[in-house]
């Protein structure tokens, strides 16, 4: 087994939970699951059976997850479940939270992309729909129908709640 591909398995394994960063992706990546099976050639290690990853204040437990690797650098995540459960506790203290039957990270971009019956929660907000689209970074949300139907037939949409913002206090008046 090659130094780095070690190097990078012993982090996985041993690192600790750590309190949310402003960027979660600079932590180390905690993968437990009841199986796991890397092709060091590929770059591709496949975990199954009640997996969770965590990185920082991130965490995702799903069924199966497939980590795509290059050169020992992390280049993407998919994760399926039924459902696949996302949550983050950011470091400004706001958490976020979603669940999808497939979710995928992308490294590069740093955005999570739920794919179906996917929900999302930001603050007291609920965003439902096949397909939702979330960047950290910019805290934003893009939810999508995706063209699926449901059990009628009827074309499903997409579905927001939106909490209202609790009003600021007046200073009283003498």
């Amino acid at each position: 087994m090659r130094p780095d591909l070690l190097l990078l398995l012993i982090t996985c394994v041993f690192s600790t939970l750590v309190l949310a960063d402003s960027d979660d992706t600079r932590q180390p990546v905690h993968i437990e699951a009841d199986r796991a099976e890397i092709d060091e050639a590929l770059g591709v290690m496949t975990y199954t059976g009640h997996v969770v990853v965590r990185q920082g204040g991130i965490e995702v437990r799903a069924d199966t997850v497939v980590v795509y690797s290059k050169e020992g650098e992390l280049q993407r995540i998919t994760a399926q479940g039924q459902p696949v459960h996302y949550l983050q506790e950011r470091a400004d203290g706001k958490t976020v939270k979603g669940s999808s039957q497939r979710m995928e990270y992308n490294t590069n971009s740093k955005q999570v992309l739920l794919l179906g019956k996917a929900q999302f929660w930001q603050g007291g907000n609920r965003f439902s729909g096949n397909r939702i689209q979330y960047d950290p970074d910019a805290e934003r949300v893009i939810a999508n129908a995706g063209g699926a139907a449901n059990k009628t037939g009827e074309q499903q949409r997409v579905t927001v709640t939106l909490q209202p913002r609790p009003k600021k206090p007046t200073p009283d008046h003498e």
